[in-house]
């Protein structure tokens, strides 16, 4: 058996989420909280609350360590095939909005393609949950900001967690109505604009798909 010593940039990468197909510190809390339940895990937090990176983003910084690369990646099997071969594994399965709202277009080939996929994970491994993260574009932050300061700010991010909320909810709602899922095995969270995808406003407008085994 190989022992892998991860070096700097992977325990960055760890903690931001940026390999989070190869296991992160934000998965596995939500892996947690999803195994042990809120009978024993009372009003979770986020992940984020309990950890301060930036002591490792500084030693990433400094050029010590420049020679060190990533060398972890998604688990996968080698003829694509299989669950290690279906995207949910690597978050690319993604639903998509228009702006302001927390409609799910019907219409879509991606989306119900998506739909379908889910319904495969689920029945695939009997034992495993859906976690949909809603999203929504953090491209009008810095106008609110020059709006009314950080007070308008503030107040337009709870409407962006709702909203996020609501995209989330209508993934799951539509799922619980077309494949008569146990509803316990879908949960849905919404994150507002706190984790953009990158600068495209309609790929930030969206719901991202995260699958569990719990074993």
């Amino acid at each position: 058996a190989k022992v892998h010593l991860s070096n700097v940039p992977e325990n960055v990468a760890f903690f931001n989420g940026s390999i989070d197909a190869a296991g992160s510190f934000g998965s596995i809390f939500q892996s947690a909280i999803m195994a042990y339940g809120s009978d024993i895990i009372k009003n979770p937090g986020d992940s984020d609350r309990f950890m301060d990176i930036r002591f490792l983003e500084t030693l990433d910084k400094s050029g010590k360590f420049a020679g060190q690369k990533v060398g972890i990646a998604p688990i996968r099997s080698g003829n694509g095939g299989g669950v290690e071969g279906d995207p949910l594994l690597t978050k690319d399965v993604r639903f998509f909005f228009e702006p302001n709202s927390a409609n799910l277009d019907l219409n879509s080939v991606a989306n119900k393609e998506n739909l379908e996929s889910i319904s495969k994970m689920l029945k695939v491994s009997p034992g495993s949950t859906i976690l949909l993260r809603g999203h929504v574009d953090n491209s009008l932050v810095e106008q609110f900001r020059k709006q009314g300061g950080e007070p308008f700010v503030r107040q337009m991010s709870l409407k962006a967690m709702q909203l996020s909320k609501d995209r989330a909810n209508a993934v799951r709602k539509q799922m619980l109505a077309t494949y008569k899922i146990d509803e316990s095995r879908l949960e849905s969270i919404g994150r507002g604009w706190e984790e953009p995808a990158g600068a495209d406003a309609e790929k930030n407008r969206r719901v991202e798909v995260q699958w569990f085994t719990v074993e």
